[in-house]
């Protein structure tokens, strides 16, 4: 009886252990091949850099209809030299905040526009001598796009932020690397000026509307 105890506890603990092999392998092996990926991004790299240029960039081109940017300034009870916004041009095809935040969230995930969202539209601020008597918040960095009197509006010294744009990737390139419940991490080369530049990874998450980067590709 002992013998057979032994036994069926030895081929118990056999089970346990190939089962777990299984499932390591299981879940070592990537779901999506690089072929999938590769379209993935060849639909969203190039969408993704026209909002680099949007938050990162220079930003959206400004209206150059001298009745439209009278109207616009004479909404300003207030000497025009102090506006520090311009009206962004509506033939861009951005006419409200909201027409960037959209087309940010056919590319990126909601977690990451956030980030960008902030940026872009809150403007970034600094709490000083918390907790005291003198506390204050000061803003270190104002909003890039606002809307003013029905219009949409860019702030006039963006191009003193803009970091240099115009990375490329190669896609043939591209690996995946791993991938689990949040999502899969793929590696790829980039250019920078025509130039060979780092090797890039990247995270994308397939959410019920498609897939989105998770990452910057600026």
């Amino acid at each position: 009886m002992r013998n057979k105890a032994a036994w069926r506890g030895a081929l118990i603990c056999l089970a346990v252990v190939l089962a777990l092999g299984a499932a390591l392998v299981s879940c070592s092996k990537p779901k999506h091949t690089a072929e999938e990926m590769r379209a993935v991004l060849g639909e969203l790299l190039p969408k993704s850099a026209e909002l680099n240029e949007i938050y990162f960039g220079d930003g959206l081109p400004t209206n150059r209809d001298e009745n439209a940017v009278r109207a616009f300034y004479e909404s300003f009870d207030t000497d025009i030299a102090a506006i520090s916004y311009e009206p962004v041009d509506p033939a861009c095809g951005y006419e409200t905040v909201d027409d960037i935040k959209a087309a940010t969230l056919e590319v990126f995930t909601e977690e990451y526009a956030e980030f960008l969202f902030d940026r872009a539209f809150t403007g970034i601020s600094a709490l000083f001598d918390e907790g005291t008597d003198t506390e204050h918040r000061t803003t270190a960095v104002y909003a890039m796009y606002l809307e003013q009197d029905g219009f949409l509006t860019k702030r006039v010294n963006l191009k003193d932020d803009a970091i240099p744009l115009g990375r490329t990737y190669d896609l043939d390139s591209l690996e995946v690397l791993r991938e689990n419940e949040t999502g899969v991490q793929v590696r790829l080369k980039s250019f920078f000026g025509g130039e060979p530049s780092v090797d890039v990874e990247m995270w994308l998450t397939e959410t019920e509307n498609g897939w989105r980067l998770d990452s910057p590709t600026y």
